[in-house]
């Protein structure tokens, strides 16, 4: 089971990556594209950073059903009983020099960061999609980050823990 994990990842891994290449409209000639996605209960944000030489600009992204499910499938299966699951995530895929045919692509996962939400969002993680977030995700009770404790507290909210 753990080697099917493992290739369910990988594969989500790669789908991500195709579509930050592909489906941006990032014009040929970048040196990295960073894919930022926060994804805490119901709410999906995502932002795409396109770095040429010394400058970067910043492309807000609307998730359409198919990332969502892509980002959904990735964060459970990574899931587990003492972490819980990553709260926010960055995919970075980085040219070397020439290599346009064989990107890097490296992601960093943040499971215990109070979540930034994209410069273009609305609003900023309500405390019941965080409360939603770990009652699917649950974690043990030392796992839950001192913010979220506060943030939910403030909200009259429980903290679900396992």
């Amino acid at each position: 089971m753990d080697g099917e994990r493992r290739r369910g990842e990988r594969r989500s891994i790669d789908r991500l990556a195709r579509w930050l290449v592909r489906g941006t409209g990032a014009e040929p000639g970048w040196d990295a594209l960073v894919l930022e996605v926060l994804s805490v209960g119901r709410d999906v944000r995502a932002q795409v950073r396109e770095v040429r030489g010394a400058g970067t600009r910043v492309h807000p992204v609307d998730p359409d059903r198919r990332l969502r499910r892509t980002l959904r499938r990735l964060q459970a299966a990574q899931a587990d009983l003492v972490d819980g699951t990553w709260l926010s995530a960055t995919l970075l895929v980085s040219v070397a020099g020439s290599r346009w045919e064989r990107p890097v692509v490296e992601l960093v996962l943040h499971h215990d960061d109070d979540p930034r939400p994209p410069v273009h969002a609305p609003h900023p993680v309500t405390a019941e999609d965080l409360r939603r977030h770990l009652a699917a995700h649950r974690r043990m009770g030392r796992k839950i980050p001192d913010w979220a404790r506060e943030r939910l507290a403030a909200a009259g909210l429980e903290v679900p823990e396992r």
